[in-house]
């Protein structure tokens, strides 16, 4: 089936820069008075309630008190959960049978950009035909209806769901008494909630970057910057350190020794504690050689999909894997929830260090990382990677030349005005050359800036 071409939503929800379009007040109102028109008219005769929460960005409250306005509007109620990780959208969607769920924020982008995430009742992220729906609704020519005045929607203080979601993380772990753990919140969602999981799990905690100002959410910290959390760990001597991106559903580790340990040595750790139950892990095409390697010779097989956590997903649901997630640090645990969790999964990771008595050094060097850039480049314009024909050849060119020694990735960011170039391989001054070459036929293209 031939999916409708989507004019907002990108590889994550709707995503731009705050008070410029499609992230202006008026038109978040209206996307929100779109989704609540949407839902009822799947099912008419049912009251809808929707949660909806936010990371610490400065436009966060600006978004979602704009979007709450167009929800309510149209007769549909809201639980606002206020400041949580994405993934505790998915979990109050399941716990408390709602009707869907929103996130207002822009994941590991700067402060300027933010966004909305939506969830399905099942609390998975909209499928591309969800979106593709949504967008009908959002662009139709006709005045969306408004519920009557004694119909209107209310707004519901969430709390309670927040409380229900620590202990759901809590439980998820085991006791981590003697362990000395590190944990950078990257000034967003995960601010207030990873320290009280991991006191409450007995571990000593180190917290960093745990004051959002609105300003300074993933600023040289989080999953995008580990180097901060790796040199803490290193100073400090602890036993393992976690770094969070600014809404909370990444995570990337740090070893004793302050090495990184990224989400593809994630996943080869927790596919080997699982592989009694299963033999499937999802990855997407980011993902090292290595882990591909690593999980053969365990009998399990890898299938990759394109770069996003929600097809990562899909592939999940289809293929019943348990494990799955991307490079990036989204990892996804369906024995716990639908959709990726860096709390969780650093809750899970150090229960494994805690129980194995192994250092996270010897499970993450079970898989040996082959050699790996990534170069972006900021573009003037988009223009399609098979219609520029010296791109094209220059990539002929880098698999004639690796002749099976590694692979190459061309790809444009989803949410950011980059190119991706991804070069692996088991020679780095090979890879060096490689990326210059197609760096410099992307640029005789005359798409990328300065």
């Amino acid at each position: 089936m031939n999916t409708p071409k989507r004019r907002l939503f990108g590889t994550d929800g709707i995503r731009g820069i705050a008070n410029r379009y499609p992230l202006t007040p008026e038109m978040v109102q209206k996307i929100g008075i779109a989704y609540g028109v949407y839902l009822n008219s799947k099912f008419p005769e049912e009251k809808y309630t929707v949660v909806v929460g936010k990371d610490t960005r400065l436009s966060s409250d600006m978004i979602k008190t704009a979007f709450i306005s167009g929800l309510t509007s149209t007769g549909v109620d809201v639980i606002d959960v206020d400041v949580v990780p994405t993934p505790a959208i998915s979990f109050f969607i399941r716990e408390g049978n709602l009707s869907g769920g929103v996130m207002i924020s822009a994941s590991h982008n700067p402060y300027e950009y933010n966004g909305l995430k939506f969830f399905n009742r099942e609390g998975r992220k909209f499928s591309e035909v969800e979106e593709a729906s949504l967008e009908l609704v959002i662009f139709n020519k006709f005045e969306l209806p408004k519920a009557s005045p004694e119909n209107i929607g209310r707004v519901f203080d969430g709390e309670n769901l927040v409380e229900g979601y620590e202990k759901f993380l809590e439980s998820a772990g085991r006791y981590l008494a003697g362990l000395k753990i590190g944990i950078d919140c990257a000034n967003g969602a995960t601010f207030k909630i990873a320290p009280e999981i991991f006191k409450a799990l007995g571990a000593k905690v180190f917290v960093f970057n745990a004051e959002p100002d609105g300003l300074n959410i993933n600023e040289a910290c989080g999953a995008t910057s580990p180097a901060f959390i790796a040199s803490k760990v290193k100073d400090l001597k602890l036993h393992i350190g976690f770094a969070y991106d600014g809404d909370g559903d990444r995570c990337i580790a740090v070893d004793e020794n302050g090495e990184i340990v990224d989400g593809d040595q994630i996943m080869a750790i927790l596919a080997a504690h699982y592989m009694d139950r299963n033999k499937t892990v999802v990855a997407t095409v980011m993902s090292n050689i290595g882990l591909e390697l690593f999980l053969k010779e365990l009998g399990i097989n890898l299938i990759r999909t394109n770069v996003g956590d929600r097809l990562v997903s899909e592939k999940m649901v289809e293929t019943e894997a348990l494990v799955g997630g991307e490079q990036s640090g989204h990892i996804i645990l369906r024995d716990f929830l639908e959709t990726g969790d860096g709390l969780l999964t650093s809750v899970i990771l150090a229960s494994i260090v805690k129980s194995t008595r192994k250092p996270l050094s010897q499970l993450a060097n079970m898989m040996k990382k082959y050699p790996q850039k990534l170069k972006n480049l900021k573009v003037k314009e988009k223009k399609p990677i098979e219609k520029m024909e010296k791109v094209r050849e220059a990539i002929d060119q880098a698999e004639k030349r690796m002749e099976g020694r590694g692979r190459v990735l061309v790809r444009y960011s989803g949410t950011e005005p980059l190119i991706r170039i991804m070069v692996e391989a088991d020679d780095e001054k090979l890879i060096e050359e490689i990326v210059e070459l197609i760096e410099e036929a992307i640029r005789k293209e005359g798409i990328v800036e300065g």
